[in-house]
C-alpha cells in the first residue's frame, strides 16, 4: 500500500507526547494507535488511526484518506495560532521532503470453514465436565484425529467478518505430561474470542448490549461460564489484555469488567498476579470503578472445576464484588509484590487507589 503525503519530517519520538499534551488519549494498536477525534467533538475511542513512525493519521469516519501529522495539530489546536507554531516548532525537523508510506500489513491466515468437517463429533471429554450439547455446537467444537491437533478438541477461531483465522486445541490425553495442555495456531494477539462465533446471538452483541465482560484465561472457563449462562466472556489465551481487545473493549460504553484469573493455589498466585497486570493495562482507558477482580469462587483452580463441582457460577457472577475487601487485596498484594510492577504503573495504581 502507498500513499503519499507531502509534510514536514517528523521525529517519531515526538508524536506520542505531542498528542497526549492537546488532549487524546491514545490506544497501543501495534504499528499504530486509536483514539477519538477530538476536533469534531467525536465520542468513538478507535475513529482516528495514528501511525506511530509518521504521524500520517486517518479518520475512519471520514473515509481512509491519509492525512500529515500537522492537519491534525491544525483541526485540535483551531484558531490558536499561537499555540500551533508553538506546537510544530518543537516537534518538526528543518528539511521539506515528500513522505511515501510503504506500509506491509501482516494478514491472518483464513482458513476454509470446510476444515470444520473433519472434527469428529466426540464430546465425552467435556460431556464428563457436564456441559450440553447446546454448548458445545456454539463453540463448533469437535475432535481431531489427524494433523497438528491430533488427539484435541479443536475450536475454530473467528474474526468479526465471520472468516476463521485460526484455531485452539485441548489436548484429551490427560495422563500425558509431555505435551502442551493448550496449543494454537494463528496469531493468539489478534484474536478477540468467542466474540465472533457466527450465531443467532453472538458472544460479541451480548457484551455490547450489555456493557459487562467477564475476561477468562481459557476456553474452559468460557464454556462454564456459558452454560451456567454468563455469556459475555473474552479469552486472553494467557496473554493478558492485548492492544486489539483494549481497542475492541474501547468501542462501546463499558459499565463492568470482572477480570477473572485462575487461582493458583500452589505457591505464587500467578493467577491474581496475570489479574493485577490485566488491570494496569486497562486502567488508562477505562474508570477503576468499572473494573474488579474476582476469581473462581470457593477457590477453585478455574471456572471449569467451579462448574464440575457443582458451584452456582450464575450467582457468582451476579453478586456483587465486595468493593473495599477488593481493594485492602489488590493493596497488600501490589506492596508484597512491587518488584514484579514498573514504577509507572505503581504511580499510576496509587493515584486512582488516592482518589477511589
Amino acid at each position: 500500500m502507498n500513499q503519499t503525503t507531502s509534510q514536514t519530517s517528523i521525529d517519531p519520538v515526538h508524536i506520542k507526547p505531542t498528542l497526549e499534551k492537546i488532549g487524546y488519549r491514545l490506544i497501543d494498536c501495534g504499528n499504530h494507535w486509536r483514539t477519538k477525534a477530538l476536533y469534531r467533538g467525536g465520542d468513538n475511542e478507535t475513529a482516528i488511526c495514528v501511525y506511530k513512525n509518521t504521524g500520517v493519521w486517518t479518520d475512519f469516519a471520514q473515509g481512509n484518506q491519509k492525512f500529515p501529522f500537522e492537519r491534525l495539530i491544525k483541526l485540535t489546536c483551531g484558531s490558536d495560532q499561537q499555540a500551533i507554531k508553538k506546537i510544530l516548532s518543537s516537534i518538526n525537523k528543518s528539511e521539506e521532503y515528500v513522505y511515501t508510506e510503504k506500509q506491509t500489513i501482516e494478514m491472518d491466515q483464513i482458513y476454509p470453514e470446510s476444515m470444520l468437517n473433519n472434527l469428529f463429533p466426540n464430546f465425552s471429554f467435556y460431556k464428563k465436565k457436564g456441559l450440553s450439547d447446546d454448548t458445545l455446537n456454539f463453540y463448533k467444537t469437535g475432535l481431531a484425529q489427524s494433523g497438528k491437533m491430533y488427539r484435541r478438541m479443536v475450536f475454530p477461531i473467528y474474526n468479526e467478518h465471520s472468516q476463521i483465522i485460526g484455531f485452539s486445541g485441548r489436548k484429551i490425553d490427560s495422563d500425558n505430561d509431555k505435551i502442551p495442555k493448550w496449543k494454537h495456531l494463528g496469531k493468539r494477539k489478534n484474536w478477540i474470542y468467542p466474540a465472533y462465533i457466527p450465531a443467532e446471538e453472538t458472544v460479541d452483541s451480548i457484551i455490547r448490549k450489555t456493557g459487562e465482560v467477564v475476561i477468562v484465561e481459557s476456553i474452559g472457563d468460557s464454556m462454564a461460564l456459558f452454560e451456567a449462562g454468563v455469556k459475555n466472556t473474552l479469552v486472553s489465551f494467557g496473554l493478558g489484555c492485548q492492544s486489539i481487545m483494549l481497542s475492541y473493549l474501547s468501542s462501546f460504553p463499558v459499565k463492568r469488567i470482572v477480570i477473572a484469573g485462575n487461582n493458583d493455589l500452589e505457591g505464587e498466585n500467578h493467577g491474581y498476579l496475570g489479574c493485577v497486570k490485566t488491570l494496569l493495562n486497562l486502567l488508562p482507558y477505562f474508570d477503576f470503578n468499572c473494573i474488579e477482580i474476582n476469581l473462581p469462587p470457593e477457590s477453585h483452580n478455574d471456572f471449569s472445576d467451579a462448574f464440575t463441582s457443582g458451584v452456582d457460577l450464575k450467582k457468582w457472577y451476579n453478586t456483587p464484588v465486595d468493593r473495599s475487601q477488593f481493594i485492602k487485596e489488590l493493596i497488600t498484594f501490589v506492596a508484597a509484590n512491587k518488584q514484579k510492577f514498573k514504577e509507572k504503573d505503581l504511580s499510576m495504581l496509587r493515584k486512582v487507589l488516592k482518589s477511589s
